[in-house]
């Protein structure tokens, strides 16, 4: 197949090249390399498993997207689509990750090997271009090996009616399954459940508040992540904790919290408790 991502279509990455060449090696999370981007398709999101899998650096957000969808995307280095021992990092990973390991500009080009990731061993054999989208934030696998990083916690995709993909983490009844070290700005997780009674009530404890919601509709606490929050305000859908949402992608949610920016994935989520 041609090879049309690197050496066919991108010039500046060319350019980069020759010029990290001439100079000698160097990390390729200094340069300003990571600049230019594309647009991804909502529809990429229509078939894609997502999980976060949490180690010791914190949360790992893992993909898998049918090569269908991913050999259209234009990458930095290598092919968008992952060999069957390797993965392919979305533009906020690839910048990272080469940056912390001191990756050489002819290592990414010809793929370079993690020792320890997630605790196996893989091989990065590509990295994409800016989405925009929480795609950039992303480790793609092949199949077997998304599947064998482990459970982790699964994470729901739901479109808006302009397909704007928003992502859910689904809360166990128990609270057992909160992500690690998150704190909140606002709100907490005290009263963080819902208890409905003939479809009318719900009663919250939000922070030192209480709030009891009588408009002969359920309501469901909604916590969100800084980002999404930050985009929900501009959009005009609430302003602080205790704000009501109708019509929420099919029904009804409160504000029981926003969390403090982790300048992860984690930032982008909605988290909801399990039916």
């Amino acid at each position: 197949m041609e090879n049309k991502t690197f050496f066919g279509e991108n010039k500046w990455a060319v350019l980069f090249t020759v010029l990290v060449l001439a100079a000698g090696t160097a990390a390729l999370g200094m340069q300003g390399y990571f600049a230019q981007g594309f647009k991804a398709s909502p529809m990429a999101f229509a078939d894609m498993e997502i999980k976060i899998v949490f180690d010791d650096s914190g949360p790992q957000l893992l993909a898998y997207m049918p090569a269908s969808r991913l050999s259209g995307y234009t990458t930095l280095m290598g092919d968008p689509v992952p060999g069957g021992d390797s993965m392919v990092l979305g533009y906020e990973e690839a910048r990272d990750m080469t940056a912390e390991s001191n990756v050489t500009i002819s290592e990414a080009l010809w793929g370079y090997e993690i020792r320890d990731f997630i605790g196996q061993k893989i091989r990065v054999s590509g990295m994409l271009k800016k989405t925009g989208s929480l795609i950039d934030m992303m480790h793609l696998l092949p199949r077997e090996r998304f599947e064998r990083f482990g459970p982790g916690e699964g994470i729901t995709v739901k479109l808006t009616d302009d397909k704007m993909p928003k992502f859910f983490y689904t809360i166990n009844q128990d609270g057992s399954n909160w992500p690690r070290g998150v704190e909140f700005e606002a709100g907490g997780l005290v009263g963080f459940r819902a208890q409905n009674e003939r479809r009318s009530i719900v009663d919250l404890k939000l922070g030192s508040f209480g709030l009891q919601v009588t408009d002969n509709r359920t309501y469901l606490p909604l916590v969100l992540g800084s980002k999404e929050a930050e985009m929900m305000r501009e959009e005009g859908l609430f302003s602080e904790v205790g704000d009501r949402v109708d019509g929420f992608f099919g029904g009804n949610v409160v504000i029981a919290g926003v969390l403090k920016l982790t300048g992860t994935a984690l930032d982008m989520l909605h988290y909801m408790p399990a039916a």
